[in-house]
C-alpha cells in the first residue's frame, strides 16, 4: 500500500557543536530551522540521512536528532527517520527509537560496504520490518552503500509487504521510470538528486527528497508545482555546491540564511573563509530562489 507522505521532503542537515554531542543549542537550532522549512511549504522532514552526516553520528546522537525533529515538527508535517547502520541490531535499535519518538516512517539503505546478494538484502529489510510498526521505505543509493535495490528485490519486498515506498538517489530518470512501472499503485516512489526534481515530478513520483531544500524550501515547493525557472536556478546552485565540498557547501549557504549549523565531521571538511565568500558571491548571481 502506498504511503500518504507525498511532496517535497527535506533531507535535513545536522547542527553540530565544535566538540561533544548534540545539546540544547543544537535542539534550538533544529526548532528554528524546522519552522523555516514548514513556513517555506515543505511537506515532510527526513533527518539522519546522507545529507545529515548520519554515518558520522553515534546511534545516541541519531536517536536524539530524530526526537528533536519530531518535537519541532509538532505534528504539522511527517518526519521520516533515517536508520542507517552497519549492523542489523543497530538498525533495529534505531527503528525502535524512531517509533518511540513519534516518527512517521523510517528510511533504510541496504546493507552497506560489503557486497550482498539479493537474498541477503531481502532478509535485511525483513529483519527491520519485524521490529517496528512504522512504514519502512527502502533507500537505493548504491554509489555510497555499494549494494542497491534490484528489480527482483523490490518485487519481493512488495510481495511480502515489507516496504511502503522506495527512494532512488541515483538521479537516473530511466531507473526512476522503471521503479514507477514496478511499483504501480503498490508502493510510493520518491526521487532524489536535486537537479532531477522537476523531471521526476513529471514522471509521476510521489515525492522528492532534497538537500538544497534545507536552504531554499519555497523554491522546491515551486518546482513541485511545475516551475521550470526555479529548477534552472537550483541546477546552478547545485553545481556550485558540488564544487565546494558538498555538505560543507550546504552548511555555508545555510549560514547565509541565518542558521549556523556548525562544522562538518571528518572526513568531511569545512570551507575556508575565501571559499565561503566565493560561494556566496556566486549564488547571489542566481536570483529568484526564495
Amino acid at each position: 500500500m502506498k504511503s500518504d507522505i507525498q511532496g517535497i521532503i527535506v533531507a535535513t542537515l545536522t547542527p553540530l557543536p565544535a566538540a561533544g554531542g548534540l545539546g540544547a543549542a543544537e535542539e534550538a537550532m533544529i526548532e528554528r530551522h524546522t519552522e523555516f522549512l514548514i513556513q517555506g511549504g515543505v511537506h515532510a522532514l527526513a533527518p539522519c540521512g546522507t545529507t545529515g552526516e548520519s554515518l558520522y553520528l553515534s546511534e545516541v546522537e541519531r536517536a536524539a536528532l530524530v526526537r528533536a525533529t519530531v518535537r519541532a515538527a509538532a505534528g504539522r508535517v511527517p518526519v521520516i527517520a533515517g536508520i542507517w547502520s552497519a549492523t542489523v541490531d543497530g538498525a533495529q535499535d534505531l527503528a525502535r527509537a524512531a517509533e518511540r519518538s513519534g516518527a512517521s516512517a523510517v528510511f533504510l539503505t541496504p546493507p552497506i560496504y560489503y557486497p550482498a546478494s539479493d537474498e541477503a538484502v531481502v532478509r535485511w529489510y525483513r529483519a527491520i520490518h519485524e521490529v517496528t510498526e512504522l512504514p519502512l521505505f527502502a533507500y537505493h543509493i548504491p554509489q555510497y552503500a555499494v549494494n542497491g535495490i534490484s528489480p527482483t528485490v523490490l518485487r519481493r519486498l512488495m510481495d511480502e509487504e515489507i516496504i511502503r515506498g522506495i527512494k532512488d538517489s541515483t538521479g537516473n530518470l530511466t531507473r526512476v521510470a522503471e521503479l514507477l512501472e514496478i511499483a504501480g499503485n503498490g508502493i510510493s516512489v520518491y526521487g532524489a538528486s536535486d537537479s532531477s526534481c522537476l523531471a521526476a515530478r513529471k514522471l509521476g513520483v510521489d515525492g522528492f527528497i532534497s538537500a538544497l531544500a534545507n536552504i531554499y524550501p519555497a523554491a522546491f515547493r515551486r518546482i513541485w508545482a511545475g516551475d521550470e525557472r526555479a529548477q534552472r536556478a537550483i541546477d546552478g546552485v547545485r553545481t556550485l555546491v558540488k564544487g565546494y565540498g558538498g555538505i560543507g557547501g550546504l552548511k555555508a549557504l545555510l549560514r547565509v540564511r541565518g542558521f549556523d549549523f556548525g562544522p562538518t565531521r571528518l572526513p568531511f571538511g569545512d570551507l575556508s573563509v575565501e571559499e565561503k565568500a566565493a560561494l556566496r558571491s556566486a549564488v547571489e548571481l542566481l536570483t529568484g530562489l526564495d
